[in-house]
């Protein structure tokens, strides 16, 4: 990488730790400008925008660092996350299912799933989700808890019984 850019990088960094956002995307865009496929400055511009609430202006690099490492299924659950709120349920039901491609034994991939089957009234899906998520990870249990997504699906006695016990 060029010293340029990495000096780019390195400040974009700085700013995000100190949540300077407009300056981390500036920095980042420097050194996108000189290499735009750095995925470094991608992750940080996307990271910035992210933690700023710009979701729309984020996900485009999201997106492109999801191509980018198409097996990281954390990448592909954030896009999914960012496309719910900027695009559709759908879009990301389909974002999601790339999750599932990279890595089908993600927990959050499972139960984010869950979360979208329920938004979309598709309880049977939903509760098979949730519990591989909860399979996966039990930690998971006390977050279905009090997830909102969850409202309607609490009435389930299969949901009931799913999160039953501690």
């Amino acid at each position: 990488m060029m010293p340029e850019v990495q000096k780019h990088i390195e400040y974009a960094s700085g700013y995000l730790d100190l949540k300077m956002y407009d300056d981390a995307v500036r920095e980042a865009d420097l050194a996108l400008a000189q290499s735009p496929n750095a995925p470094q400055a991608i992750a940080i511009k996307s990271a910035a925008l992210w933690q700023a609430n710009r979701l729309t202006e984020a996900e485009p690099f999201v997106a492109k660092l999801a191509e980018l490492n198409p097996r990281d299924s954390e990448i592909w659950i954030n896009l999914a996350y960012i496309r719910r709120r900027t695009q559709s349920l759908d879009a990301a039901v389909d974002t999601l299912q790339r999750a599932f491609e990279a890595n089908p034994r993600n927990a959050l991939a499972h139960y984010n799933m869950a979360c979208y089957r329920a938004m979309q009234h598709r309880e049977g899906e939903a509760i098979e989700m949730l519990r591989n998520a909860l399979c996966l990870d039990p930690k998971l249990k006390a977050l279905a808890k009090a997830e909102p997504d969850f409202t309607e699906l609490r009435l389930s006695p299969a949901f009931q019984e799913l999160l039953k016990g501690r």
